[in-house]
């Protein structure tokens, strides 16, 4: 029988609980046996004898578990452990894959793998009852944990510190989020609904790199961020101008501040050019306030332009002594310019003391440019021009501002016209108020009535006025008699009266004239008055404009004279009268 040392290996895959395994010393010569069974009871630990550490390694020595010497830097399948715990995958298993499970039995309890310093705790844990995988933090030696992170079957992430369950992709619950790089970051500030970085110079940017277009809200902000022309459109997807705002109300835009003065502002290379309200009113100009310098419109739309309070629809004012051209109307084309230039207070040196003139200039193209032709309007005391009148309303040939400007026609403050040319109408008379002077002679001293139009008296006529051939006058249109002279070349032994009719005839009598009756009758006097001719050889009689003097187109008209006894005059008498006719 051979000794126990002498028996061959037992491969593991055979070793039963009955086998005796040898203990052998190589420096000793006892050799001890003991069972499997009992080798499992007695086993509590196992030292290994050299700094090489221990190795639990099959046969082949590709998979086992390794204990350092020099850390105890645990391998698994790894002989040489270079962390705590280093694992090396089988590729061989069919169910590795380098994976590590952790498992329980109980649904109460919840597996974790922990960090530990040494009050504060971080593990990755399943909870019971829950799908989730957790970080979880403890401050109090691992007897309660907060919930971190979590993620879900699905894929959905939180960061959080609550069980509930998972509805987004990414979720960030509690205060704000920042990514922060080389000191520079983003913040995102879930309370107030705001993405900022972390620092007031630092710039925020939104594709600022690749240039991709930026859209805010449903097409609400959409930038075209083009490299060399970029535009915003405001409810437009492709914008085509710089800023391009588009709207489905009337009102597309507003611009608001609390300040009075509110403004819009437009710059070129060199020049800037305002747009806005102050108080109630609105200015277009270079002032970025109310100024003479802006054009101005109220609120009733009164438009200034060099006044900020317009007066009337188009309010156009100067506001220095030698602006004298407030306003200037001028069209160009081939054939040349021509041009409406209204000026005020002009002061030239056709006289230097006449500097009250207003005036409309009309010019045109004439060998050169805005050659002035005619001028109308006011001048004022003049002497250049032959004005010595205070205010006359003129028309000025070659044009005030001309080379050689003369006034044609000229309208005085006492109502006087005066042309220098005639005047003529196409009409067959002309309307209007006009004077004509007649003179009358009475030839006889029998003959008292009298044609107000005729020149020469009747010396066959008897006295009153139931004939055929009396003398009367018919008037051909609306008018006055103004005045009356009497003269004569012998001397008057007494007063005369003389008296005016103005008479409708009638058709109730044959004759169509029995309204006039004899000599006495005042029914139808329309001017009398007494002179006094036995001293004075010349009389006036004036008719001013409460005596009635009128008289219209179709009467009959006729001068009475007498004495004041209606007895018939003594001598003859000469009549002139003006008369104003008006025509219509």
């Amino acid at each position: 029988m051979s000794t126990l040392s002498a028996l061959s290996p037992k491969l593991g895959s055979s070793v039963i609980d009955t086998d005796i395994f040898l203990i052998s010393d190589s420096t000793s010569t006892n050799n001890n046996k003991i069972e499997r069974s009992e080798l499992a009871k007695s086993f509590n630990s196992l030292t290994a004898q050299n700094a090489s550490g221990i190795s639990l390694f099959e046969s082949a020595g590709l998979v086992g578990l390794t204990v350092s010497g020099t850390n105890g830097f645990v391998g698994i399948n790894d002989t040489t452990p270079y962390v705590s715990l280093d694992v090396a995958d089988n590729t061989s298993a069919t169910n590795g894959s380098g994976q590590i499970r952790l498992s329980t039995s109980s649904v109460a309890r919840k597996i974790g793998i922990s960090i530990t310093d040494p009050s504060t705790y971080y593990q990755f844990a399943k909870k019971p009852n829950d799908t989730k995988l957790y970080l979880e933090s403890s401050t109090n030696g691992g007897s309660t944990f907060t919930n971190l992170m979590a993620i879900d079957l699905n894929g959905n992430f939180a960061i959080h510190d609550s069980t509930t369950s998972l509805n987004r992709k990414f979720l960030v619950s509690g205060q704000y989020s920042e990514f922060q790089y080389d000191g520079n970051s983003i913040i995102f500030d879930p309370y107030n609904g705001e993405i900022k970085t972390n620092a007031a110079d630092e710039t925020f940017s939104l594709n600022y790199n690749n240039l991709g277009d930026v859209r805010l809200g449903n097409n609400a902000l959409y930038v075209d961020n083009d490299a060399v022309s970029p535009k915003v459109g405001v409810g437009h997807t492709i914008p085509a101008h710089t800023l391009h705002v588009s709207g489905t109300v009337a009102q597309v835009s507003r611009f608001q501040t609390n300040q009075t003065n509110t403004l819009l502002s437009l710059r070129n290379a060199t020049n800037i050019n305002y747009f806005g309200l102050s108080a109630n009113k609105t200015f277009i100009g270079p002032s970025a306030t109310l100024s003479i310098n802006n054009a101005i419109i109220d609120t009733v739309g009164n438009f200034g332009l060099g006044t900020t309070g317009p007066q009337f629809r188009l309010d156009v004012a100067t506001n220095s002594p030698t602006a004298y051209t407030p306003a200037s109307f001028q069209s160009t084309n081939v054939q040349g310019t021509t041009q409406i230039v209204i000026a005020a207070n002009k002061d030239t040196s056709l006289d230097a003391t006449a500097n009250r003139n207003s005036l409309v200039t009309f010019s045109r193209y004439d060998a050169a440019v805005n050659i002035p032709k005619w001028s109308i309007g006011n001048l004022y005391n003049d002497s250049a021009l032959g004005i010595f009148d205070n205010d006359c309303l003129v028309f000025i040939k070659n044009g005030y501002f001309g080379a050689s400007p003369d006034v044609m026609a000229k309208l005085t403050t006492a109502g006087n016209f005066d042309i220098d040319g005639s005047y003529t109408t196409n009409s067959s008379y002309c309307k209007g108020q006009f004077i004509e002077v007649y003179k009358t002679s009475l030839t006889g001293t029998s003959n008292i009535y009298i044609d107000p139009f005729g020149v020469n008296g009747s010396s066959v006529i008897s006295s009153g006025n139931f004939n055929n051939d009396a003398p009367f006058g018919v008037s051909m249109y609306n008018g006055k008699l103004e005045r009356v002279k009497l003269f004569t070349s012998d001397t008057i032994s007494s007063n005369v009266v003389f008296q005016f009719y103005a008479i409708t005839p009638t058709t109730t009598t044959s004759n169509g004239y029995n309204n006039i009756d004899t000599t006495g009758n005042y029914a139808n006097v329309k001017c009398s008055g007494t002179v006094t001719m036995n001293t004075n050889q010349v009389a006036e009689i004036v008719f001013s404009s409460s005596v009635s003097g009128l008289f219209n187109s179709g009467q009959l008209l006729q001068y009475r004279l007498f004495k004041p006894n209606f007895t018939t005059l003594d001598i003859p008498v000469k009549i002139s009268s003006s008369i104003k006719y008006t025509v219509v």
